[in-house]
């Protein structure tokens, strides 16, 4: 494998030769030996295998199949206001142009609904949602598959959960009940852990969390670090943001200096702190990766098995995609600084958000 494979131009250069090697593997969707068996048979073959041929698709001297696409479009929307989206997912994107022989053209969204639609429409191939925006899509016609799920660990369960936060020194809310007649940051409507978790958590406290509340007086602040630190400024009373840009990124950041836990044992630098975490999530179901179905069903499952199997920290740093040590290294496979990077699960996952679509009512669930 050539070095320094996470430079992106290095990597248009490399990207059909490099990854080629692995496309016979992937494309073949069989074992080992029976590649090697295919390739003792003679040239002259029976009419019945010639119809078997045509029918699975035929494949270049590569061992590529031809109907496989060329160039992808991969969506997705930052959690943070972030100048480059793709930067954070070079790793990941490196990883799939030469493994799979494609280029990848990011699409970087303003909001859920911008890549929600786009993959409805078939304008994107692939896209990194949240389980919620995931949910969205395929209730309302998106055809796609699970292309994997990110994930903090390899032995990881993948999950995280949505934090309830007001100032530190904010002495008339301590609990989300308090949130009633205030100012509350939500991050989007199509916002899992920043909107529909929070929701439930609004409603079982008698809060109505809909856009339209006259319980609360809702604002959306378009990305989690918006939303937390709009209510460390005091823009909003409080708000809600997912658990590791509250108690990791802001702080590694400097947007704020600490933040107590006044639910489990996450404080940190609790002197100097500016946010107070005062109600937590059950945990949700991590963020997938999907992929169109509209592409040919061999790519689609070789996708899948390169996102399983090699984006991910071990691999990546084994095969020179990035450097450092399991502890510390620059891989980059998402806006999350602490993804390890994805693992295989299927759609049933989501299904614990879909129940929480029924209980919220929310609006965005409505097919």
């Amino acid at each position: 494998m050539t070095n320094n494979v996470n430079s992106h131009h290095r990597r248009r250069l490399i990207r059909a030769t490099a990854g080629l090697a692995s496309l016979g593997l992937l494309a073949a969707c069989g074992s080992d030996s029976e590649a090697a068996t295919e390739a003792e048979e003679p040239a002259e073959t029976s009419s019945d295998d010639s119809a078997d041929a045509a029918a699975a698709g035929s494949a270049d001297e590569s061992g590529r199949p031809d109907d496989w696409p060329t160039s992808l479009t991969f969506g997705a929307v930052p959690a943070e206001n972030a100048s480059s989206l793709e930067a954070d997912f070079d790793t990941t994107i490196s990883i799939l142009e030469n493994e799979l022989g494609i280029e990848i053209e990011f699409f970087q969204a303003t909001d859920y609904a911008g890549v929600i639609e786009g993959i409805i429409a078939d304008r994107i191939d692939v896209a990194q949602f949240g389980g919620f925006s995931y949910v969205i899509a395929t209730s309302n016609g998106a055809d796609v598959s699970v292309a994997g799920v990110m994930t903090d660990g390899p032995d990881i369960e993948p999950g995280y959960r949505s934090y309830a936060l007001t100032q530190a020194d904010n002495d008339e809310i301590n609990s989300i009940e308090d949130f009633a007649g205030k100012n509350i940051c939500f991050v989007d409507p199509g916002s899992t852990s920043g909107f529909l978790f929070p929701s439930e958590g609004l409603l079982a406290a008698d809060i109505d969390p809909s856009e339209t509340s006259t319980d609360i007086n809702p604002t959306f602040a378009g990305g989690h670090d918006a939303s937390a630190i709009s209510v460390a400024n005091g823009d909003c009373d409080a708000g809600f943001a997912y658990d590791s840009m509250v108690t990791t990124q802001l702080v590694e950041t400097g947007d704020i200096a600490g933040v107590i836990d006044t639910i489990e044992d996450e404080s940190i630098n609790e002197a100097d702190a500016d946010l107070k975490i005062i109600w937590k999530s059950q945990t949700i179901s991590g963020a997938p990766m999907a992929i169109s179905n509209a592409l040919p069903a061999s790519f689609v499952e070789a996708y899948q098995e390169v996102m399983a199997t090699k984006v991910n920290e071990d691999w990546a740093l084994a095969n020179d995609y990035c450097t450092g040590t399991p502890e510390d290294n620059d891989c980059s496979f998402s806006d999350e600084s602490d993804t390890w990077g994805y693992v295989a699960k299927d759609d049933s996952f989501y299904d614990g958000i879909r129940q929480v679509c029924e209980i919220t009512g929310a609006s965005k669930c409505e097919s």
